[in-house]
């Protein structure tokens, strides 16, 4: 295969031809080739390169190309070419009979190549040549080939397995999201919930619904994190009075989101962890960088020993900080209260070198300029 032969071969009409005279045939001992040439599961050709034809044939090669060993020795190696790679393949013989040199034999690594079975069927193969003498000195083509077909059908395997996995994953985080979102709206029914917290659960079910249908959507720009903080804290500590709010953050926080949706999470949030403290109680929130590209927020609050579970309103808010880009966990402690971490991505310094700076503040609200 564009190394060791210059004649063409009618496949339909294989015509032995007889060596010179005083020309041995090769064995597997003359060319040192071993034991394993038997049993070696790639094909391996053996051909004589100043005839040009197929002196041994191992049964790997009888498997992959249909030719007994009796029917393919003393014969062309066209015999499992394609017409053009066979011509292809008697200019490649040439230049290796004048140079010494070869594309496929230079190579170093197994090439894949188009072949033809005798039954006329097209294959792929995988071909490695090298050069072997036998004690007379005289020069044979080794060609190990493999079927290229196995890889693409174990690939293609391996794919439809990764896809399956995948498609389970999905199925398996969908029931969980299910089960979660139920196990929210009955503890919201089982905490007595009064006429505001009602209003809230409905809100809560009909986003979900219209995040799934696509008719609430999620947009996220850069912004200043600390303003929409601050303007939901702001809210907090009118609707919880009798808890107090801690808040440790840098003067401002540059990260990437939609400001009402994250304005939501965060009110959701801080609704749900005032719920679970006594009066006196006091909130922790605290903004920070994790790395350059990652920000994070914090949420802590204490319980008052009650087996309350999670409100539907943190499902959808893990919903709201997936939806971009972003991370969302929630713990209830082993008293009732309420650990809180998200993150958000955050932008490139290169890419805050190019946006012009803007700051939104229609849509977070009056209570974003007291900064805490």
């Amino acid at each position: 295969m564009c190394a060791f032969i210059p004649q063409a071969h009618n496949q339909k009409a294989m015509i032995r031809t007889e060596l010179p005279e005083g020309v041995m045939s090769a064995t597997a001992t003359d060319l040192d080739v071993g034991i394993l040439f038997d049993r070696l599961l790639d094909a391996v050709i053996v051909a004589r390169l100043s005839t040009g034809r197929i002196e041994l044939w191992n049964p790997a090669a009888e498997k992959l190309f249909g030719f007994s060993a009796h029917e393919a020795i003393g014969q062309s190696i066209e015999i499992i070419m394609p017409a053009a790679i066979a011509n292809v393949h008697r200019i490649g013989y040439e230049r290796y009979l004048r140079t010494g040199h070869g594309l496929i034999i230079d190579a170093g690594a197994p090439v894949e190549m188009p072949a033809r079975t005798k039954g006329g069927d097209d294959i792929r193969i995988e071909l490695s040549l090298s050069q072997l003498q036998n004690s007379s000195g005289e020069r044979f083509a080794l060609a190990v080939i493999r079927d290229a077909m196995n890889h693409k059908r174990l690939e293609l395997t391996n794919l439809e397995l990764t896809q399956a996995r995948v498609a389970r994953s999905e199925a398996e985080a969908a029931v969980v999201a299910r089960d979660e979102l139920l196990d929210g709206v009955t503890a919201t029914l089982q905490a007595a919930p009064d006429l505001d917290e009602l209003q809230r659960l409905t809100t809560a079910l009909s986003d979900i619904r219209r995040l799934h249908t696509g008719q609430l959507t999620v947009s996220p720009e850069d912004g200043d994190l600390v303003d929409v903080a601050s303007a939901a804290v702001d809210g907090a500590r009118r609707r919880a009075r009798g808890r107090r709010v801690r808040v440790n953050t840098p003067p401002s926080m540059t990260a990437t989101f939609d400001t009402p949706r994250t304005r939501q999470v965060l009110e959701q949030v801080l609704d749900e962890a005032w719920h679970r403290t006594p009066d006196g109680s006091r909130l922790d929130i605290r903004l920070e960088h994790l790395s350059p590209r990652i920000v994070q927020v914090s949420i802590s609050a204490p319980g008052t020993g009650s087996d309350r579970g999670v409100g539907i309103g943190l499902h959808l808010s893990r919903e709201l900080m997936h939806r971009q880009g972003g991370t969302f966990t929630a713990m209830v402690t082993s008293n009732g209260g309420l650990e809180v971490v998200m993150t958000l991505p955050a932008p490139s310094a290169h890419s805050l070198q190019r946006r012009p700076k803007r700051r939104d503040t229609s849509s977070v609200g009056s209570a974003h300029r007291g900064r805490f």
